[in-house]
């Protein structure tokens, strides 16, 4: 599917050989987000607004990236006033973060149902809040966003409808999730959010009002969990959050028992005793 052609003239796929290329060349890691008022001036308002949501959005992408521990400050390189212009660039432990957000809004206002890298379920519904910018007295016409100077993507007012193709694309089936459990959140509907460990995404997971559940979870912050119920899924198959949670097991591994790498064979004893005979004596 093809770029607007009056903004880019080329193809999703050239935009993202652009991005690689930029990323590859001068190193920069700059990305830069052109506000255009819908009437002459912007307000001090919706520049505000603006900078909250793009600062939201970098915060969720880094997070999925780097995990919820992450300290990596985003500083402002420039700031223009003709239409109001953001650059921001990353600290130098976080640069691959800035490169995530650049190919993932290429991705999304392209049009797709599949979830770009690192664009966590906290990302695309941050970034589907922007339409607000596009809505009131003191609106936006677009964002143009820029990667090392590198117009690469636009958001519109559409950005909402283009979120959601994402979001209702997906399935859910009953099962379980492993990972560690870092974040409770106990305001409105308690949720827990873990990283899972096989997409090393985090996914929010809404667990029942009771005291008993919210004192539980206090008690496995930060220990690796299971966590039963619906499972809501991306089209792709990366977890997107889980509704209706059932179950909260903790399942760390106990570091005084014995390891062993899969399908190893750990000594002739085996041939001796028997498996059976062998893994009892080793709970033993």
């Amino acid at each position: 599917m093809s770029l607007r052609a009056d903004l880019f003239g080329s193809s999703v796929e050239s935009g993202m050989m652009a991005i690689k290329s930029t990323w590859t060349g001068t190193m920069k890691y700059e990305l830069t987000f052109v506000i255009y008022p819908e009437s002459e001036l912007a307000s001090v308002d919706l520049l505000r607004k603006s900078l909250e949501d793009i600062g939201r959005l970098l915060k969720d992408v880094d997070r999925a990236m780097y995990g919820p521990k992450s300290t990596h400050l985003w500083y402002v390189g420039n700031i223009q006033s003709s239409a109001p212009t953001i650059t921001v660039r990353p600290d130098p432990q976080g640069t691959e973060a800035a490169k995530a957000v650049g190919e993932g809004l290429l991705t999304v206002t392209a049009g797709t149902d599949r979830p770009p890298p690192h664009f966590s379920e906290q990302a695309l519904t941050g970034l589907r809040k922007m339409r607000r910018l596009f809505g009131g007295d003191s609106r936006a016409r677009s964002i143009a966003v820029s990667v090392d100077g590198r117009q690469i993507a636009a958001i519109r007012g559409n950005i909402g409808d283009q979120v959601d193709r994402i979001l209702t694309a997906g399935y859910r089936n009953l099962g379980s999730l492993e990972g560690t459990l870092e974040i409770i959140n106990v305001h409105g509907a308690p949720t827990i959010t873990i990283w899972e460990r096989v997409s090393g995404s985090p996914v929010r997971c809404y667990i029942p009002r009771e005291r008993t559940w919210v004192d539980r979870v206090k008690g496995l912050l930060e220990r690796r969990v299971s966590v039963a119920g619906y499972i809501h899924y991306f089209v792709n198959g990366v977890p997107r959050f889980v509704s209706n949670v059932t179950s909260i097991n903790d399942t760390t591994p106990d570091p005084s028992l014995p390891k062993a790498g899969f399908g190893s064979i750990p000594d002739t004893r085996v041939r001796d005793i028997g498996a059976a005979e062998w893994l009892k004596a080793i709970r033993d």
